[in-house]
């Protein structure tokens, strides 16, 4: 008698050797944590450390199943029979799951991932919580060709009363394994005993801190979904009452790094989802916002730089919201014969009913079993698209990178569906050959759902590569060939049954993009020009251009007047003169000073506010021209009167009003001509286009009477006769439609120019200005309100990370001191670090007030306090700079009411960017801080902030720093609007630098007096 010996390399082979790759080793771990029923699996990949964490919140497994299933190879568990072992617990407070993971092949895949895993299982059963189970294993004795199974010893130690395994424990489980390898002197060399030995003592994993790290970094995230409105399950510890499987693997196998992210050049290029994402981006089905999946997966990188990036969660995957404004959906569900029955909705429009037949199913119950299809689809160009092109872009660009049919068993995705580059369907290879085929994996969004009830013959390959080829599959495969290739043709082709709507739809999309990319292009170039006429403007105002010129026409004539001499001078020439000096000198300003608005164009508000901060500023300069003038003509009245005689006034009047009319005239001649070639041109233009349309009516219907006269009836039969009358008929009508339609069009535009006579007030193009403006406006809103969303949830988590680790730092730091205190070189590092901490904390001090808001009430906000925070904050800063803060008493005496979390982050703010600027500035640095009767002053010396920027600094995004947000000054304002405070900025003067007030409102200070 012989028996079959099992060698340990057939762990090996089984497991490692028969994964595809990390990606797929990770999918089976998470399929595991699905069967333990877990509502969360997490991955935290540390690279710094070469450490990978798989945490489940799952069942977990007592110290017998550990050993007998876990431990245990080809174990029966998982199939009901009567000489097998019990089934593996369930959750009864749960929906039954369908076990995944049938073939056992998720515990060895985890040596693809890395040769050392320390695995902590923690059960939770209906009589309580069990002990911590510990265990150590190296993979790479199994893969040792001379080891049997039974040489190789795994340790494993429990630990109990609600405690998590210490460093003291799993340094004694790694004792015991190399223990364990050194007795292997008989079976393998000393080289590579003292090689595993060294991969033993290679594992460097502190679970006392990492686990300390873990949840601190677990509170975040639970605050972060919190934050984002979902009630957190997770529960991802395994002392106090904590349960699950934790996989702690290390060293991690360095090709990890380029499966999370690929070929970074070629990504660039592509725009192509790493092997990772692809693998395990949609685990669970998250798409569709009916679908409760039944657990979510997460995998964290840890980078170098020490960010955390979120890789595969649901956030990265396709959203509810992206499926539901895709622009096409088809819902719905193929029978046991192959027939499909659903719902096709086109651009958002009406569902319509859809039903469509598998014509090689001969009516015969298919082997694959029934299954439903749900699926979006985007446009491939933003001209045919029904979304806002911002959103287009956003959803393009993801189903560029991720976009494809992916196909779950019971809300678990099967590998490899849904990569873009399985093209099991030949979706694209169809539309490579043609170049007309509609449907593509790069344009799609969607799942098809399985359950291994209905479509048991649909059996995975060993490797998860796909399921096995059989009957089923082919059969799965061709119906939805079919499904793809007739609804192209039914609903997206020019001449589908059903494709009337999508023509059409998409017609009016294009046209209307068309219309709106050729109304950009022109207004854009048109505010483009705006703008540079508003800064020549605003430059030369802060400049004094038309003051300092009008104080020297001024005084020009005051010297003509002071040095007239009757003796010498006739009273007319004088006169002449005067009217010379006074012409051209204000000729230039004049000329200047006008901009010329474009009509029918709509601006944001920022252009708005500029548009009419012009309008007030030339209605001041135009008043000062005009005072100089009426000055002037006083005088020479005055003159003429005195020193000519009413003959010679009476000339030099009728001179003015001839001079006048002739310039008047000029003008209306000029306008004449421009709005005559204007129509001229018009006018040719409608010319052409109706003779032009004229010419192809006659052509055509010259080409169908040509036609029909080249016809023998004698030669034709009835049916072929009619269809000839048919389509000449067709074409006749088809032109006529078209130039109608063109002709019409022409008219309607021409109509539209009148609009603006007496029965209507409001012309075309002031209406489209005004609408214009408004969706300008709307625009700069939303997207005002997205990005203070954001600066929200950033303000939160910077504050709770930094609140959640500077006690340890601190406490870190004290206990470094004594050692510090006595090594010279340690000593340097020390107080490198205290100062690079104490300057982070200065800076995160900002943060403090904005924590007291929910529980805050008024205070008196003294200016001492605030100068002690100041200084608490920017000392370092201001050292480095060579910035002198000035501290005036009466800032140190002002007090005003009002709360901590309005008043210190504004004025941070205002320092912040006086630092900024007075670093680009020359000369004397000073910040100072002052006080008025109400409130409190802050300047600097710096280059200050000139006029046309005046009022633009408090308007949100717009920063004239290099990378600026734009958003400081906007927030101040309006947290200091909401808590009645008001802040303003001086006029701009060049000697000075920018000089902001802080202070009540008026009647908000008189109630805090009241008060």
């Amino acid at each position: 008698m012989a028996q079959i010996k099992t060698k340990a390399r057939a762990l090996d082979m089984l497991g490692r050797q028969q994964i595809a790759g990390i990606p797929t080793a990770l999918s089976e771990l998470f399929k595991n944590a699905h069967d333990a029923y877990a509502d969360n699996v997490e991955v935290d990949y540390i690279r710094k450390r070469n450490l990978l964490i798989l945490r489940d919140d799952g069942l977990g497994m007592t110290r017998d199943e550990f050993e007998e299933r876990w431990l245990t190879i080809g174990t029966d568990s998982k199939f009901v029979d009567e000489n097998s072992i019990a089934l593996p617990a369930t959750n009864m407070s749960k929906a039954l799951r369908p076990v995944m993971g049938e073939k056992g092949i998720g515990r060895l895949s985890i040596a693809a991932i890395g040769p050392q895993v320390l695995v902590l299982t923690r059960a939770k059963r209906e009589d309580g919580l069990s002990t911590l189970v510990a265990s150590f294993i190296n993979w790479t004795l199994f893969s040792l060709p001379a080891l049997d199974l039974s040489d190789i010893d795994i340790p494993l130690i429990e630990i109990r009363n609600n405690k998590m395994i210490t460093n003291d424990q799993f340094l004694n489980l790694l004792s015991q394994a190399k223990d364990n390898v050194k007795t292997l002197n008989n079976k393998i060399s000393q080289d590579k005993i003292d090689a595993v030995v060294h991969q033993i003592d290679s594992f460097e994993f502190n679970p006392e801190v990492w686990y300390r790290n873990l949840k601190a970094f677990d509170a975040k995230v639970d605050d972060q979904l919190k934050s984002d409105g979902i009630t957190s399950t997770r529960k991802l510890y395994l002392d106090e009452d904590g349960f699950g499987t934790h996989f702690v693997i290390s060293p991690v196998d360095e090709i990890l790094n380029e499966e999370v992210e690929g070929d970074l050049a070629a990504r660039a290029a592509t725009d192509q989802a790493s092997r990772l994402e692809k693998a395990l981006l949609g685990f669970t089905n998250t798409m569709d916002k009916d679908n409760k999946p039944p657990i979510l997966a997460r995998f964290r990188d840890h980078t170098a730089d020490g960010s955390v990036v979120d890789r595969i969660s649901e956030s990265i995957f396709f959203t509810p919201q992206e499926f539901e404004q895709s622009d096409h959906h088809i819902k719905g569900s193929f029978n046991e014969f192959g027939q499909f029955t659903g719902t096709v909705t086109i651009y958002g429009e009406e569902k319509r009913e859809y039903v469509l037949s598998w014509p090689e199913g001969l009516n015969k119950p298919v082997t694959c079993g029934h299954f439903k299809i749900n699926l979006a689809v985007i446009m491939g160009t933003a001209r045919e698209s029904k979304l806002p092109n911002v959103l287009w872009q956003e959803i393009y660009h993801k189903t560029n990178k991720i976009g494809g049919l992916y196909i779950y068993r019971d809300g678990i995705r099967v590998l490899p569906y849904g990569d873009s580059d399985v093209d099991f369907l030949h979706i694209e290879q169809r539309r490579s050959k043609t170049g007309q085929a509609f449907f593509s994996y790069r344009r799609m969004l969607g799942s098809v759902e399985l359950t291994k009830e209905n479509n048991y013959a649909l059996h995975e390959k060993a490797g998860r590569e796909g399921f096995i080829e059989n009957k089923a599959y082919k059969q799965f495969k061709s119906i939805l060939e079919n499904f793809f290739i007739q609804a192209a043709r039914d609903f997206f082709n020019e001449k589908g049954d059903l494709s009337e709507q999508f023509l059409q739809i998409r017609s009016r999309h294009q046209e209307a993009y068309d219309l709106l990319k050729k109304r950009e292009n022109l207004t854009s170039t048109k505010k483009k020009r705006l703008q540079q006429q508003l800064e020549v403007f605003f430059k030369r105002y802060d400049n004094d251009y038309w003051s300092s010129r009008l104080t020297s026409i001024s005084e020009k004539i005051n010297y003509r007047f002071k040095d007239f001499d009757k003796q010498s001078e006739s009273a007319d020439d004088f006169i002449f003169e005067v009217q010379e000096i006074l012409s051209n000198g204000l000729k230039p300003l004049v000329n200047n000073l006008n901009i010329t608005f474009p009509a029918g164009v709509g601006f944001g508000k920022t252009l708005t506010d500029l548009c009419d901060l012009y309008k007030v500023k030339k209605d001041k300069i135009q008043y000062n021209i005009n005072e100089l003038k009426t000055k002037t003509e006083k005088r020479l009245v005055v003159f003429e009167d005195k020193f000519g005689n009413r003959t010679g006034m009476r000339r030099r009047f009728t001179d003015s009003i001839d001079s006048q009319t002739e310039f008047q005239k000029k003008q209306l001649n000029a306008v004449y001509y421009k709005a005559n070639k204007v129509l001229e041109e018009l006018e040719g233009w409608t010319k052409d286009e109706i003779s032009r349309n004229r010419e192809l009516a006659k052509t055509t219907l010259e080409q169908v009477k040509h036609d029909l006269s080249s016809v023998s009836f004698n030669e034709r039969s009835a049916d072929e006769l009619y269809e000839l009358k048919a389509s000449l008929e067709g074409k006749i009508t088809e032109t006529a439609n078209i130039v109608l339609e063109r002709v019409e069009h022409i008219a309607e535009q021409i109509q539209t120019i009148r609009e603006g006579n007496e029965q209507n007030s409001i012309a075309g193009n002031k209406l489209t200005e005004i609408l214009e403006s408004e969706y300008e406006h709307l625009k700069e809103v939303n997207d005002r309100n997205s990005e203070m969303v954001h600066l929200g949830m950033a303000i939160g988590i910077i504050h709770h990370e930094f609140s959640g680790n500077v006690l340890g730092i601190r406490r870190a730091l004290k206990e470094m001191q004594p050692w510090a205190n006595k090594n010279e070189k340690l000593n340097l590092i020390y107080e490198d670090i205290r100062s690079g901490f104490e300057h982070l904390e200065g800076y995160l001090k900002v943060f403090t007030p904005l924590t007291r808001r929910l529980t805050r009430k008024k205070v008196s906000i003294t200016g001492k306090a605030v100068s002690d925070f100041v200084n608490s904050v920017f000392w370092d800063r201001l050292d480095n700079e060579k910035i002198q803060l000035k501290v005036t008493d009466n800032f140190l005496k002002q007090s005003i009411i009002g709360f901590t979390s309005t008043i210190y982050p504004a004025i941070i703010n205002l320092i912040d960017n006086s630092i900024f600027w007075l670093g680009k500035a020359s000369g004397e640095k000073v910040i100072t801080l002052d006080a008025t009767s109400t409130g409190f002053i802050v300047k600097d010396s710096g280059p200050g902030i000139p006029t046309i920027d005046k009022d633009n600094v408090f308007e949100f995004a717009f920063s004239r720093k290099s990378g600026g947000r734009g958003m400081g000054l906007y927030v101040v304002r309006k947290t200091l609007e909401d808590e009645g405070f008001e802040i303003s900025l001086a006029p701009y003067n060049p000697n000075e630098g920018a000089c902001f007030t802080i202070a009540p409102k008026l009647e908000q200070a008189v109630i805090d007096a009241e008060a």
